[in-house]
């Protein structure tokens, strides 16, 4: 005599259960089985799915803000409001933001982050810029941050910025952005040198230096270098440049981003480069 099996949908598992097992998958994957139904959805907004998904330093994260006040009545309010509005941190000299879709936390180091080197002191100008200024930009830039760098009349120029990897998503391929905008949008220029490395104790190198060009004072005509990163324009009225990538492990280490100008070119290379900042994305 056959034995009779009993067989289980997912929907007549306890909300608990249900609500564990969605914490595993991603935000938008969660926001999906919501529709399923009553019981899915008390499962796919509760608490317990939500604090999965922001990072486990959100606390201390929240404590450094500045701007804009964070205020939320649920984990899932939390997200939704890191996903959609970058929040500045350290004195303003940071932003902080969450990718809506992985969770993955995005980061941009202002021009007060970034370690630079010039031949004369930059212009510091306020977060708004008028279009006379920026000719031939047809809209006014805006910063989120107080302060940019204007690297005005300037013949070379060396930026770096470090980061620590427990600042950003665990086990994740981040690729890094120079943010920034010229006045002179006609003219070819030399590329600068720019590259991405993992760093120890004294400055050791852990992996090994990859060393690209990137042209950041291109022509709108020329959209891509065979040897290089090219710069492209934002929606925000900014241009973004890959400068590379990296991927963050389990244990802490620090990436080092950098960027130098061409030493046998000695006159104006880098003239009217605004700097907005650098750019941490997840590439997953």
């Amino acid at each position: 005599m056959k034995e009779k099996t009993m067989e289980f949908g997912m929907w007549e598992l306890p909300e608990g259960c249900i609500a564990h097992i969605l914490s595993l998958t991603s935000p938008r994957d969660a926001c999906r089985c919501s529709a399923v139904s009553s019981k899915f959805r008390q499962a796919a907004e509760s608490d317990t799915v939500w604090e999965r998904f922001l990072p486990c330093h959100w606390k201390d994260i929240i404590s450094r803000s500045v701007s804009p006040a964070v205020k939320f009545s649920s984990k899932k309010a939390l997200f939704n409001q890191l996903s959609c509005s970058p929040i500045l941190l350290d004195q303003g000299n940071k932003s902080f933001a969450l990718d809506k879709v992985s969770g993955k936390i995005c980061c941009t180091l202002g021009s007060k982050e970034l370690s630079t080197l010039w031949d004369d002191d930059p212009l510091v100008l306020d977060g708004t810029f008028p279009m006379s200024y920026l000719f031939p930009f047809h809209i006014p830039l805006k910063s989120r941050f107080l302060k940019v760098s204007d690297t005005n009349a300037v013949s070379y120029l060396r930026i770096r910025a470090r980061i620590q990897s427990k600042y950003l998503s665990p086990n994740t391929t981040y690729a890094a952005y120079l943010v920034y905008a010229h006045r002179f949008g006609g003219d070819e220029y030399p590329p600068m040198k720019v590259l991405v490395r993992l760093v120890g104790e004294g400055d050791e190198i852990k992996v090994e230096e990859v060393v690209n060009d990137a042209y950041l004072l291109t022509t709108s005509v020329l959209t891509s270098k065979d040897d290089g990163f090219c710069g492209r324009s934002r929606s925000d009225g900014w241009m973004e440049i890959e400068v590379g990538e990296f991927f963050t492990r389990e244990d802490e280490v620090e990436m080092e981003i950098r960027l130098w100008g061409p030493i046998e070119y000695t006159a104006f290379v880098v003239s009217g480069l605004i700097v907005h900042g650098i750019e941490l994305r997840p590439k997953d």
